[in-house]
This record gives C-alpha cells, structure tokens and sequence, in this order.
C-alpha cells in the first residue's frame, strides 16, 4: 500500500514539471537583433513581455541577451531554456549610455518605436506543442 502511495505521489508530481528538473515546460526561442540589417552597434537584451500563459501557466517574463553579433537565445528560469508556452509582446533595448543611478544623462541605440511591448510590433505565440523556434528581430532606424 505505501509503494502504491509512493508511486502515485511521484506521477502526480511529475505532472506539474517540464523536463523532470521541477521547471514548467519552457521552448527555446533563438534568434539575431539587426539595425538595418547589419550587426547591433552594442549588446543588448530582447525582452518578452507574457499578455496571455498557456492554459495551466502561469504567466512568466523572458528575456534574450544579445552581443555584438546580435546573436540571443531566451531564458526564463535558467539560463538558455526558453520561454514558457503564451503569447508575448517583445521589445528591444541597446544602450549608448545606459541608466544609472547618478543622474548622467542616457541613450539608446534603439528607436523609441522598439523601446515599447505596445508598439514594437512584434510579438510571439508559442504553444504547448511548438518545438524550438528561431525569431530574428531587424530594427529600422531609418
């Protein structure tokens, strides 16, 4: 009887996880930020902003670090393993001048337009059933 409890416990449990490693199901989301076409003039990060989870998620933010060669890959929880199932608005940042805390004056090389989930214009929908999936990102600055 304990055996059987046991067993029904760790099946339950198993249930709630993705890959075993207590996570919900991520999809790893991979792809290149380009101004114009051509490589980013700095590193930056791609945001993923959830506006709806996957029936039984709950809504969880993402975020994609890119280098010089604009090159990202999502992470969620842990480093690099995607973004949970949901819809999501994206937006860009890639700092001149970042923010900070004395007050010095900041920019960013992206436009303003880029800079909001609202009016980026991307956006990304991922299911339960969507595989690993590449989203390259040019921003106009023209």
């Amino acid at each position: 009887m304990r055996y059987l409890l046991v067993c029904l416990l760790a099946g339950l449990l198993s249930s709630f996880s993705g890959c075993g490693n207590g996570m919900p199901q991520t999809v790893k989301i991979t792809g290149k930020v380009t101004f114009d076409g051509k490589a980013p003039p700095g590193p930056g990060i791609v945001y993923f902003l959830p506006m709806e989870a996957a029936a039984g998620l709950p809504l969880r933010p993402a975020t994609g670090d890119f280098g010089a060669d604009g090159l990202y890959r999502t992470t969620t929880f842990e480093q690099n393993d995607g973004v949970m199932p949901g819809k999501y608005k994206i937006y860009i940042e890639c700092w001149e001048q970042e923010p900070n805390m004395e007050g010095k004056a900041v920019k960013s090389h992206v436009p303003k337009k880029y800079q909001s989930a609202e009016t980026s214009g991307y956006e990304l929908d991922i299911t339960k059933e969507t595989k690993a999936k590449e989203l390259n990102l040019d921003l106009a600055t023209k």
